[in-house]
């Protein structure tokens, strides 16, 4: 049985480090940005955090010398919001949109950005989520290395306040491991949070309009992206752009996940599906051992127990400001994530929709 459990072991912290490793920083640029970016932001009864991520941005600079600055303009496309949305986006120089009605067959998202996209100016385009922001001089980073990169794409740093967001955890490293393309199997498919490609490269394989029914429209722009010969590079946004996802509470939490975790499982490449299975699965055999295992095989079930927990701490302070006693209780985020997406995919069977911010997704 201690063989059993050693193997066990062995095997999920190989599979965890064939998923991911080291997440690459944003690349450095050789010269700095001049040429204009479209900031294109949709927005959804975003009032709470849009003055975090338009704060965040060199508007007042774009504005005092246009030539100077790579921000061109900021267009926040207002999607029928029943809040402060517009108010406070105009307020801080940003250039409103109000979306038309949603046609069928479209996303509220997909719809959103490609009308920020229609009618945007500049020749790059920078897809952002409005709860995300950016940190000190990190715009100007992002939009010089883009240049030198077809499209290119960050992980925001998720930072975490209430203990309820920990629960965040195994969602948020099955993203980054099934979109970054970060460990030794799987491509880099971009993270919906933050896209910046040429407005040429974004017209070429149909804008928004070829992912329009897509919940997770990243995955297949990036599949839509390497049909048209060009490639795809995603970063850490540490030290760049965080993003803090929930702010507003627990069924926020759970509506988001709910609404896009089954879709991005049947998305992701077949190798890191089976990866995070087995990763997923050793982790579970693990509890199990700790818990059923009996006086005898207790030392060596907490010692892997504990090197399960030093493995995820190790990715989770990559991707964000995640407590190690989160890692520590492992368990309780995990049963989390099983209860949550074993529900989604009851939900995707029966063909049941989800609610996400008032409407059916």
């Amino acid at each position: 049985m201690i063989l059993a459990i050693a193997l066990v072991t062995g095997i999920g912290v190989l599979a965890g480090f064939l998923l991911q490793v080291r997440i690459p920083p944003l690349p450095l640029a050789t010269k700095p940005a001049t040429e204009p970016v479209s900031v294109i932001v949709p927005a959804r009864n975003e009032e709470q955090n849009l003055p975090r991520l338009l704060g965040s941005l060199p508007l007042s600079a774009a504005v005092e010398d246009p030539r100077r600055s790579a921000l061109g303009e900021v267009i926040v496309v207002n999607d029928h919001s029943s809040d402060n949305t517009a108010e406070i986006a105009a307020s801080y120089g940003a250039r409103v949109l109000n979306a038309r009605a949603l046609p069928s067959g479209w996303t509220g998202k997909t719809w959103a950005c490609a009308q920020g996209a229609e009618a945007a100016t500049a020749n790059w385009f920078l897809f952002l989520d409005a709860d995300t922001g950016f940190e000190s001089g990190g715009f100007e980073r992002l939009a010089a290395a883009a240049r030198e990169h077809q499209a290119l794409s960050l992980a925001p740093y998720h930072r975490t306040s209430e203990p309820y967001e920990e629960l965040s955890l195994f969602f948020h490293l099955l993203m980054v491991f099934g979109a970054g393309g970060f460990g030794a199997f799987g491509k880099a498919r971009l993270f919906g949070q933050c896209m910046i490609l040429p407005r040429q490269l974004y017209r070429k394989i149909g804008g928004h309009e070829a992912v329009r029914g897509c919940i997770l429209e990243n995955f297949l722009l990036a599949d839509l992206i390497a049909n048209a010969g060009g490639t795809c590079r995603c970063a850490s946004g540490q030290g760049v752009l965080s993003i803090r996802m929930f702010p507003e509470g627990f069924p926020q939490l759970y509506e988001s996940w709910t609404k896009a975790f089954a879709d991005g499982a049947a998305g992701t490449d077949g190798s890191v599906l089976a990866l995070t299975i087995l990763w997923l699965g050793s982790m579970s055999s693990m509890l199990l051992f700790l818990i059923l295992g009996g006086t005898t095989l207790l030392p060596y079930a907490a010692l892997c127990y504990l090197i399960f927990a030093a493995q995820i701490f190790f990715f989770a302070r990559q991707i964000g400001s995640y407590r190690l006693f989160t890692s520590l209780a492992y368990p309780v985020p995990l049963l989390f994530f099983f209860a949550l997406f074993g529900g989604a995919l009851v939900r995707k069977q029966r063909k049941q929709r989800s609610a996400w911010r008032g409407r059916e997704v």
